[in-house]
């Protein structure tokens, strides 16, 4: 009986090895690669530096003939002259993104340098007086809402704009009548940025800014500063830019996506 045992265990040792030598070695399957999404969520700060040009309608309000530095509404060429100031833009912007899905929103605080001015000739009297205009700063406050390709993220913006304007109408002999003031109005603007090296980011944009007409009323003075009459103005503002933008985001890097 024992030897029985032992034929009946020595075939099974047997049978199984052999059944073992005939299954093929398993192959080796590389694990897929981890893909990388980027995450626009959270506070940032940066600077941007560009280019900005901008349209000064500037009016005589003072009816007939007008006063000092044009020939009013009875001029041919009417009570108003362009000028087109232009020039460098500088500054930097904050804010906060949310990211949920691939939709993109935020807010954004910017404030800019500008040295944009010119000077030209008044073209109702061109021997004698000369308009200056000149943009020295500007802010926005805009809402942000954009569409996200992983790190690419094409934007558009909106929201409220101020900037600082200053007028100056000077003849030749010394008189002037200078004005300077804070607008307010309003931003629209588009954007691309592109996210690199974990939380920064670059980008530019281009922003169109509106601040209408707004009067006022001074009087001109002579090269000694004494008065010379009064007279009433109207400006008409717009600024266009385009800036280059580098931001650094305190969010959370690019995360795995198995």
């Amino acid at each position: 009986m024992r030897k029985v045992l032992l034929t009946i265990a020595a075939s099974i040792l047997v049978a199984g090895s052999a059944s073992a030598a005939d299954i093929a070695a398993r192959p080796y399957t590389k694990a897929p690669p981890i893909a990388q999404v980027y995450n626009w969520t959270g506070f940032y700060i940066g600077g941007n530096v560009g280019y900005g040009w901008s349209r000064v309608e500037h009016q005589d309000l003072v009816p007939g003939f007008g006063g000092f530095w044009t020939s009013g509404t009875v001029s041919p060429l009417g009570p108003t002259q362009t000028i087109e100031p232009e020039g460098a833009v500088y500054g930097g912007q904050f804010g906060y993104n949310w990211q949920s899905a691939n939709w993109v929103f935020g807010l954004e605080g910017q404030f800019n340098g500008a040295d944009l001015k010119r000077t030209d000739t008044s073209i109702f009297f061109p021997v004698t007086d000369r308009l200056s205009a000149k943009i020295d700063s500007f802010a926005t406050v805009t809402g942000r809402v954009g569409y996200a390709f992983n790190n690419w993220l094409p934007y558009i913006k909106g929201g409220y704009a101020g900037a600082n304007l200053k007028t100056t109408n000077f003849d030749i002999f010394g008189n002037h009548l200078d004005n300077s003031t804070w607008r307010s109005g309003y931003v629209v603007g588009a954007g691309l940025e592109y996210g690199f090296a974990g939380n920064w980011s670059i980008g530019v944009e281009y922003n169109y800014l509106d601040f209408g007409s707004k009067s006022f009323t001074g009087r001109n003075l002579t090269g000694i500063g004494a008065p010379f009459g009064a007279e009433n103005f109207s400006d008409n503002l717009s600024i266009s830019t385009i800036t280059g933008r580098i931001n650094y985001r305190f969010g959370g890097p690019v995360v795995a996506k198995y």
